[in-house]
C-alpha cells in the first residue's frame, strides 16, 4: 500500500470523498494534500484521532519522542498529555523566533521546568530561523528512532521538512496529518505523529514575533481582546502576550460587573490557544469567556523566581 507523503493516508484512486483519493497511484501525494499545499485550499477536514490512542501508539513503538509546543501553547492539557508518552523524550519549544526579545530565554526555559516539573531535557528551535536545528539534528543521529508528537499546529511536520527537507504537507489546518508516517534518512527513521486535539478558545498561528501589548488598566476600564472582555476590581499593570491577529481596545465601563477570579501577583492568565496575560499584582478580574478556555500559573517569563 503505497501512501500519500503530506498526510500519510493511504493512496486509493476510487473514492474522491475518501482519504487518500488522488487520480494516479503514481502520485506522492493525495488532492487533499496537493490542495492544501499548492493552493491553500482545503477539501476534507479529514478525520480526528483519540488523543489516547495516539499516545498509545507511540508508546508501543518505544521511539525516542520530541515532543513539540511552542511558547503560547503551554498549559496544563499540553504538559499533562507530554507526561503521558511514557517513552525516553525530550520536550521542544519550537518556533522561537516568535518570542519577544524581551524574554530571557533561559529564565523561560527553568521556570517551565520548575512550574511543570519537567525532569527531561529542554530545547528551542525554530524551523523558520534554522536556531538550533543542528543540536535536534545531532540528537536525531544519536537517537536512531525519532518520533515527533504534539498538538495539532505545534509545528512538527515543519521541523521535519526543514531537518530532512522533506515534502509533509504543512499548513494552518488542524489533522494535516492523519496517519503516522515514517521517513528513513542516512541511517535515521523519524516518524511525524498525528497531532492530538485540544479544545482551545483559538487555533490561529502566528506569523511574526509576538508584540507584547502593556496596559495600566484602573477598574473604570476594560479590555475588548477579541471576542471576549477583560477588567480588574484595582488598578493594575498587564502586559498581553498573544497571537498578532487578535485586536485589542481599552473601553469605559458602563455597568456593573462580577469580579469573580483573583489572580496572585506576578502569575499569568492563560488563554489556551492564543498566549497569556502577566498581572504585577493580586487583583481580582472579570472575564466573559467560559472557565474551560483558560487557567492561571506563576508566570513563566521571569520575575516570579527571580
Amino acid at each position: 500500500m503505497k501512501k500519500c507523503l503530506g498526510c500519510g493516508s493511504v493512496l486509493q484512486t476510487t473514492s474522491k470523498d475518501e482519504l487518500g483519493y488522488t487520480p494516479k497511484l503514481e502520485n506522492d501525494l493525495c488532492m487533499r494534500c496537493f490542495k492544501l499545499k499548492h493552493y491553500g485550499a482545503l477539501v476534507s477536514k479529514g478525520k480526528t484521532q483519540d488523543n489516547q490512542s495516539i499516545i498509545n501508539k507511540i508508546n508501543h513503538k518505544k521511539s525516542f519522542a520530541l515532543f513539540i509546543t511552542d511558547f503560547l501553547n503551554i498549559y496544563d492539557e499540553i504538559i499533562t498529555t507530554y507526561k503521558k508518552i511514557k517513552n525516553p523524550k525530550m520536550l521542544i519549544i519550537t518556533k522561537s523566533d516568535l518570542i519577544p526579545k524581551n524574554i530571557k530565554v533561559n529564565t523561560l526555559l527553568n521556570n517551565i521546568k520548575d512550574i511543570y516539573d519537567i525532569k527531561e531535557e529542554m530545547l528551542l528551535v525554530s524551523s523558520n530561523n534554522k536556531e538550533n536545528l543542528r543540536k535536534l539534528e545531532n540528537i536525531c543521529l544519536e537517537k536512531k528512532d525519532v518520533l515527533f508528537a504534539g498538538f495539532t499546529n505545534a509545528g512538527k511536520s515543519s521541523l521535519i521538512n526543514a531537518l530532512v527537507g522533506s515534502d509533509i504537507t504543512v499548513s494552518k489546518t488542524i489533522n494535516t496529518t492523519q496517519e503516522f508516517i515514517s521517513l528513513h534518512v542516512t541511517g535515521v527513521s523519524l516518524t511525524d505523529a498525528p497531532g492530538f486535539i485540544a479544545n482551545t478558545y483559538q487555533s490561529d498561528v502566528p506569523s511574526k514575533t509576538i508584540r507584547p501589548l502593556s496596559y495600566q488598566l484602573s477598574n473604570k476600564y476594560y479590555l475588548k481582546i477579541g471576542n471576549f472582555n477583560l477588567a480588574s476590581a484595582a488598578d493594575n499593570n498587564l502586559t498581553l502576550y498573544l497571537n498578532n491577529n487578535i485586536h485589542v481596545e481599552k473601553r469605559r465601563i458602563k455597568e456593573n460587573l462580577e469580579y469573580g477570579m483573583i489572580i496572585p501577583s506576578r502569575h499569568d492568565l492563560v488563554i489556551k490557544g492564543l498566549g497569556f496575560i502577566t498581572f504585577s499584582k493580586i487583583t481580582k478580574i472579570y472575564i466573559d469567556i467560559d472557565p474551560e478556555y483558560y487557567e492561571i500559573r506563576p508566570t513563566i517569563i521571569g520575575g516570579y523566581y527571580e
